[in-house]
């Protein structure tokens, strides 16, 4: 039996950062939804963030307490396929391609915010990663 593991944002759209459009995929099989880090910790009101303003002891501590369910959930299913989807770009739940760069400060203009896009995992999936390794879990991941 194959998994698919996705990102909270890839069903729910409504939980994105207000501002940014989302599409339900066409998502098949046997789909386990992912909690959304940012929304459960910053709220549905919050502001755009980059990785930097995540790298935090307690927002990891965080991530790894609220996947621990699933977690439990994909131990089960270990000798299965798994395959973890993100979202690019995103600076908790990207897979491939995170984003970097603000450096927090006064919110000034939007174009006086530069960010860039570089290739990792957002802090959620690090933490994913790193627990399902502890567990002997092995996984793909991908980007939506």
């Amino acid at each position: 039996m194959e998994l698919v593991v996705v990102a909270h944002c890839l069903l729910n759209p409504s939980v994105r950062v207000q501002g940014l459009a989302g599409k339900k995929p066409g998502i098949k099989g046997n789909v386990i939804q992912l909690p959304c880090p940012e929304s459960v910790y910053f709220g549905k009101r919050r502001w755009e963030v980059s990785k930097e303003q995540l790298e935090i002891p307690m927002y990891r501590r965080f991530c790894r307490e609220l996947f621990q369910p699933v977690a439990d959930i994909l131990e089960q299913h270990k000798d299965s396929g798994i395959t973890i989807i993100g979202i690019s770009k995103s600076p908790s739940c990207a897979a491939l391609t995170t984003t970097i760069g603000y450096r927090g400060g006064m919110i000034k203009k939007a174009h006086e915010a530069k960010h860039e896009h570089i290739g990792g995992m957002g802090v959620f999936f690090e933490e994913i990663e790193k627990e399902l390794e502890k567990r002997g879990i092995r996984a793909r991941y991908q980007d939506a």
